[in-house]
């Protein structure tokens, strides 16, 4: 039972800017119950705020797309010629924040569902479950089936508050994933140039065109562990029709965790150690033996990368690297970096094919990927200065994915109609 009390007014901030409007109010009359109503504050999406749903996801949008979250409100209140006063960082925070964690809470609870169904054997396809998981998502355009599929994953390092104030922050690493559709570019890569520079220039593998990316290319990023990484990005490849590729392709810097969840969840993929990070290698360990800025290290690292890495001759190179004069291990460390480069190219030899995966057109640098941590974590979180809390961090990041990957409304949708 509750008693009608009077019409009661509110000022709430619209997209029209402020507006007053005047509502039913009731007080409880259950014994004991202190509680008031106001009747359409529940509607309205009104309850215990004076901001609009349509202003709430303005904002999360916005503080998404750019840096910092007094720059977001700087915009929208130049945007809609709100004063400035209406509307601060700190608001912009505590109001986009949440929504990130609404839309990241329910999507973990649509994947869990799909994952207990997929596992138990309850569902008739994986495809048809990996569009539950997004429900509405799937409404976009689909591609054409191409003949390969890219599967990219990598982790960069964000800084995260700690219990114990500024001096304990933390650094965590933010796993991301990035997958696309390829077609058969226009030009060669950079390694053909290097190709052409140590061979035959009429070699076939300098002469290929490189895979390039087809339609969108979409993210999965988070501060997750390395289980349920695989599992929210094996979700995304089913969205984007991985099941129709003729060849699947991994690439990745060689960190264990990327080729665990590569065998577990895209068996039978082509993997591939980025081109790249492998020469990163070579050229660690010639400035370890000769010294940053040795004319000896440029020569022995140009030529072993030459007559070795080019070809994808892992046993050839593991042998350069042993027969290197002996190197006292940093500081620290049990083995030295010639120790450390020779076991990581043993471990990785059957991902190092490079002649071969250049003669099919494979794109053999993971360069996607390490745009997309740039462009997906870096670019919003990583400004100087800027520290997050766990929760924050992880709502941002399902935030900007959504916001890149062309979801946010159908996710808004999703959770407007679960609400």
């Amino acid at each position: 039972m509750a008693r009608w009390v009077e019409l009661r007014a509110k000022t709430i901030l619209t997209l029209l800017g402020k507006v007053t409007y005047r509502r039913v109010y009731y007080d409880c009359e259950s014994k004991g119950c202190q509680h008031g109503e106001a009747l359409g504050d529940r509607q309205w999406g009104l309850e215990h705020t004076r901001t609009t749903p349509g202003v709430k996801q303005l904002l999360g949008y916005v503080s998404a797309s750019i840096v910092g979250f007094t720059a977001a409100a700087r915009l929208v209140c130049r945007t809609l010629h709100w004063p400035e006063r209406w509307l601060s960082g700190k608001q912009v925070q505590r109001l986009a924040e949440p929504l990130g964690t609404r839309l990241g809470e329910a999507e973990a609870a649509r994947i869990a569902r799909w994952w207990k169904m997929a596992t138990t054997g309850l569902t008739a396809s994986f495809e048809g479950s990996a569009r539950q998981v997004y429900e509405g998502a799937v409404k976009q355009a689909q591609e054409t089936a191409s003949d390969r599929f890219y599967i990219q994953m990598d982790g960069t390092m964000a800084r995260v508050r700690g219990w114990l104030g500024k001096g304990s922050d933390v650094f965590r690493e933010v796993k991301v994933g990035a997958v696309f559709w390829a077609t058969t570019g226009r030009h060669a890569s950079k390694l053909a140039e290097l190709v052409a520079k140590t061979a035959d220039a009429l070699d076939p593998v300098a002469r290929t065109f490189v895979d390039t990316p087809k339609g969108p290319v979409t993210y999965v990023a988070g501060l997750l562990t390395a289980a349920d990484f695989g599992v929210r990005l094996y979700a995304e490849a089913l969205l984007r029709g991985v099941e129709r590729a003729a060849q699947v392709v991994i690439l990745g810097d060689g960190a264990l965790w990327i080729w665990k969840l590569a065998e577990e969840h895209f068996p039978g993929a082509i993997q591939i150690l980025d081109f790249w990070h492998a020469s990163e290698w070579v050229w660690k360990v010639a400035k370890a033996v000769w010294g940053q800025g040795s004319a000896k290290a440029t020569e022995w690292a140009e030529g072993v990368i030459a007559n070795h890495l080019i070809g994808g001759d892992a046993f050839g190179l593991v042998a350069a690297i042993a027969a290197l004069p002996a190197v006292v291990p940093e500081p620290g460390e049990q083995k030295s970096v010639p120790e450390h480069a020779m076991e990581y190219f043993q471990n990785n030899a059957h991902r190092m094919r490079y002649s071969e995966y250049r003669a099919l057109g494979l794109e053999i640098g993971s360069a996607t990927v390490e745009s997309a941590g740039k462009r997906v974590v870096g670019q919003r979180c990583k400004a100087p200065g800027m520290r997050w809390s766990e929760e924050g961090l992880t709502a941002i990041l399902k935030l900007r994915t959504n916001v890149l990957n062309d979801r946010y409304d159908l996710s808004l949708t999703d959770l407007q109609e679960a609400a």
